[in-house]
């Protein structure tokens, strides 16, 4: 079982700068303003923020009928997604989008994937009923995998550009730094304590069994921040999912391009009939 994340792990003056700067990337987002653009689309829209584990979400929900959640990735905001709220309100649904903790015009100066997946837990508790679909690019798609662990369940779920497993992450972010063995372990035990639960808990081993409904993963095998064989491992440990490779798109012009927006919404759609 997860338990509860901190809110905070405090880095420590004396930490070599390397470590603490590994430290910094794995807890601490870049806030991304609104748009006119955005903020025009959202305009009228917003709901009460919602108070969860000292944060304070900002959310918006957009047309009628069925419920879509869409979820941000690292260093975003809910209004990103928006190219999928129209076509999903043309397609007869409402559309849910919120900024994650420490993300957009939500609170909290920290985060890690841990804290999604149980603010994303308590965005849909709030919401009060059953949610058709979710659609996750990046964090947002891994949040996702660990609400399904935790019993929540859609009738399709779309995944963008997603990691699967936390520990190629934290590894990953080691040698980003360049940190040697003790400081690699060290770093570990501190992200370890800042999630609140094993590393190993939030990968896909232990995830899979909440992968109960159809799924859709789209992702570019030229990605740079998120490795394809991260959607390869998924598609494996999922009997229900449809892997889509996509070129030229990178991490983040797939949530712009008219093709992978067209293919979840239809995908999404697909799963009323069922």
């Amino acid at each position: 079982m997860l338990t509860s994340p901190a809110l905070a792990a405090p880095l420590q003056a004396h930490d070599d700068g390397h470590l603490a700067a590994a430290r910094h990337a794995f807890s601490t987002p870049e806030r991304v303003p609104l748009t006119a653009e955005e903020r025009a689309a959202l305009a009228g829209h917003a709901e009460p923020p919602l108070r969860h584990e000292g944060y304070k979400l900002a959310r918006w929900t957009l047309g009628a009928g069925p419920r879509v959640v869409l979820v941000h990735g690292w260093n975003s905001r809910g209004a990103h997604l928006l190219g999928f709220a129209r076509p999903l309100i043309e397609a007869g649904f409402s559309v849910t989008l919120f900024d994650l903790p420490a993300h957009g015009d939500s609170t909290g100066h920290a985060a890690s994937v841990v804290h999604a997946g149980r603010a994303l837990r308590a965005v849909v508790a709030d919401i009060g009923e059953e949610v058709h679909g979710v659609i996750g690019h990046s964090m947002g798609s891994a949040a996702a995998l660990l609400a399904f662990a935790h019993g929540w369940q859609v009738r399709r779920s779309v995944h963008l550009a997603g990691p699967s497993s936390l520990t190629p992450m934290v590894k990953g972010l080691a040698a980003a730094h360049g940190l040697g063995p003790s400081d690699a372990a060290a770093f570990a035990g501190w992200v370890e304590r800042f999630i609140g639960t094993r590393i190993t808990y939030v990968d896909l081993e232990r995830l899979q069994h909440g992968l109960r409904h159809p799924g859709l993963i789209v992702h570019d095998p030229a990605d740079r921040t998120v490795a394809y064989t991260a959607s390869e491992a998924l598609h494996a440990a999922w009997a229900g999912s449809r892997l889509e490779p996509v070129h030229d798109l990178g991490h983040r012009r797939l949530l712009a391009d008219a093709s992978v927006i067209a293919r979840g919404v239809a995908f999404i759609a697909d799963g009323r009939a069922s």
